[in-house]
């Protein structure tokens, strides 16, 4: 990710998330104010309407109560009714009625209802004008022997859905009821329903009747919010004596909801703009004086190479990135003076230097390293280094490297090849080359020449352990092998000692020239005539042995008829032919004639002294002739 994209994802996300927070909060504590606020609005409100509506059942009951203070004191115990109707319409009223004290209707009076102009709350009912007068006589009953009309001064309810103001005084000046109580009434027509509506600025519904709390006659019910603009709140009328009663429905904006919600939008639109544009300017401010020469210095570090030797950073600023310059300058100073020194110490050294990647492919070498392999730098770099070494492919190099992971890999020689096609011994020391973080990047070494060692290791093996005339191994490496093989102690073997008759006549006829040819001769013979891996050696003069590990007596006695043969054809020597020189053998086996070296070496030798006695025999240990081993087993064979 680069250092723009970085920044980026920086400062983006705390922007996000306190803006987040801010609407968060906002929601949760303001706009939460703020539709309490709107809540107590229309309660207030409510408030008043319903004092509205009590002012306007007062001044009812002050006109009824003003009509019965004007009557005759006989009247509380007289007739009332009928009274003008003149009377009635200055009263704003459309019937009276009267009842006694046992709270039954004693008298009524009516004007004339147009039914048509009636609002009728519940659509489905349609009474008569006979069915609506005998429902509001029994309604009046009812609320007179329940005594509600006198809890208060009037009373909205609605008689077969339509709606009616009713109000109740004591037809007694005194205010006593035993003379009976006159209750006057208007019917809410469309006009009334309307005038009332558009005062109240509400709409009339009948709702199903429940408890009121208190005693009140109209009481405010709990808010209900509609959507995000618009709430609303009831004026329920108490009226336990029907099923259904009518409320009014106030229904307002939540003005202070909407407005402190955009408020809260506006002002979140605008902290992200300026937040975006503040942003701006500081990632504008960054590009400018931090990111660009950012960039600057890092396109330089990548243009400095091996080919641009004293190239440096051209930041010269005087904080901190002025520094890091001036610093990494500094540091590419000291590495250029390291990697000179370097580069001379490698010159001037005499072994070679070369660094190897994690396949085996060569990066880079000093010249004492092309100079070992007679090859120039560009004939090897980028080569595979199993190329120059013998019996090694590829396969076997990431081996011997993966074998050793991340630790040091162990030094081992091996031969090489020349570029002019020879052979040289070399040896090299290798260690790994690790990245800042600990992974393996490749592998480096010093090689040293170790041809002229090598040659001369093999001058001094060859001195010790090999015959100078026949090239077989000498007494000294028969007894070491001999002596590996029984300590080893894997199976069975069998020890052949093979003297040459009559030699001593070849070197007194023939001089000792001829008897050190016959002696190649018989050498050459017996290599061609033995497997792997056993071993022919020359002890001295014109004795020779043979080990033959893993064989007992039968294979033994076999192969020992078989050399008596090869070695006892004639030799050609310039112009002479030898064939009067025959081979006598002597076997000894480990472990059924001897269980050590020496007793070994003792049981062949005596058996090879009884085969010369015999001459040009094979003879087992204790004198045992070749026939007396293999006739038995032919003779097992023919029956």
């Amino acid at each position: 990710m680069t250092l723009r994209k970085r920044l980026l994802w920086l400062l983006a996300p705390p922007l996000v998330v306190a803006l987040a927070l801010i609407y968060v909060l906002a929601h949760g504590l303001l706009l939460s104010r703020l539709d309490q606020e709107d809540e107590q609005r229309l309660i207030a409100e409510a408030a008043q309407m319903r004092a509205l509506l009590n002012n306007q059942f007062e001044r009812d009951h002050d006109r009824l109560q003003s009509f019965v203070q004007t009557l005759a004191p006989e009247a509380a115990t007289g007739a009332i009714l009928p009274v003008p109707e003149v009377t009635l319409g200055r009263m704003n009223v459309d019937f009276l009625v009267r009842l006694d004290a046992q709270g039954h209707v004693s008298a009524a009076q009516w004007l004339p209802v147009d039914m048509s102009s009636l609002v009728y709350l519940d659509t489905g009912l349609h009474p008569s004008q006979q069915t609506l007068r005998a429902d509001v006589l029994h309604r009046v009953e009812r609320l007179a022997q329940g005594g509600e009309v006198l809890s208060g001064p009037g009373q909205l309810l609605a008689v077969q859905g339509v709606p009616m103001i009713l109000v109740g005084v004591p037809v007694d000046p005194a205010g006593s009821t035993s003379a009976g109580v006159l209750y006057a009434g208007h019917l809410l027509n469309g006009t009334r329903i309307a005038d009332l509506q558009r005062q109240l600025q509400g709409v009339l519904h009948l709702l199903p009747s429940e408890p009121v709390e208190g005693e009140q006659q109209i009481a405010i019910s709990a808010r209900q919010v509609l959507d995000d603009t618009r709430q609303r709140i009831f004026l329920l009328f108490n009226n336990a004596t029907d099923t259904r009663r009518p409320a009014l429905e106030l229904t307002r904006d939540r003005s202070l909801y909407v407005e402190g919600k955009a408020q809260i939008h506006l002002f979140l639109s605008v902290s992200a703009l300026l937040a975006v544009l503040a942003w701006l300017l500081i990632y504008l401010g960054l590009e400018r004086f931090v990111l660009r020469r950012v960039s600057r210095m890092h396109r330089q570090f990548l243009g400095i190479g091996p080919d641009t030797a004293g190239q440096r950073l051209s930041d010269r600023g005087q904080d901190e990135l002025g520094s890091l310059a001036q610093e990494a300058n500094r540091m590419l100073n000291r590495l250029e003076q390291s990697e000179a020194r370097d580069r001379a110490i490698l010159r001037a050294m005499q072994e070679g230097y070369f660094e190897l990647d994690t396949q085996g492919r060569l990066q880079s070498a000093n010249p004492a390293f092309c100079r070992l392999l007679g090859l120039s730098s560009q004939d090897i770099t980028g080569r595979n280094a199993s190329e120059w070494l013998e019996e090694c492919d590829e396969g076997q190099l990431r081996t011997l490297f993966e074998t050793h992971g991340q630790g040091e890999v162990p030094a081992f020689a091996g031969r090489m090849y020349r570029a002019d096609g020879s052979v040289g011994h070399y040896e090299t020391h290798l260690s790994v080359i690790l990245d800042s973080q600990a992974q393996l990047q490749g592998y480096r070494g010093i090689l040293h020449d170790v041809s002229d060692h090598v040659e001369y290791q093999n001058q001094l093996y060859d001195m010790a352990y090999l015959d100078a005339l026949t090239g077989l191994g000498n007494r000294k490496a028969f007894y070491e092998h001999l002596k590996r093989s029984l300590a080893d102690g894997k199976g069975p073997l069998a020890l052949l000692f093979i003297d040459l008759d009559r030699f001593k006549q070849v070197n007194d006829t023939f001089g000792h020239d001829a008897g050190d040819d016959l002696l190649v001769h018989t050498a050459n013979r017996l290599r061609d005539a033995v497997r792997k891996p056993d071993r022919a050696y020359r002890l001295g003069g014109d004795e020779f042995t043979l080990i033959l590990p893993g064989i007992g007596e039968q294979d033994a006695a076999r192969l020992a008829q078989r050399l008596l043969q090869v070695l006892g054809e004639p030799v050609q020597l310039d112009e002479q032919v030898i064939d009067f020189v025959t081979p006598s053998i002597g076997i000894a086996l480990y472990p059924k004639h001897a269980r050590d070296l020496d007793s070994l070496v003792k049981a062949a030798d005596q058996a090879m002294y009884e085969a010369k006695r015999q001459r040009n025999q094979v003879c087992l240990f204790q004198s045992q002739p070749l026939a007396n081993v293999i006739e038995p087993e032919q003779q097992g064979r023919s029956r």
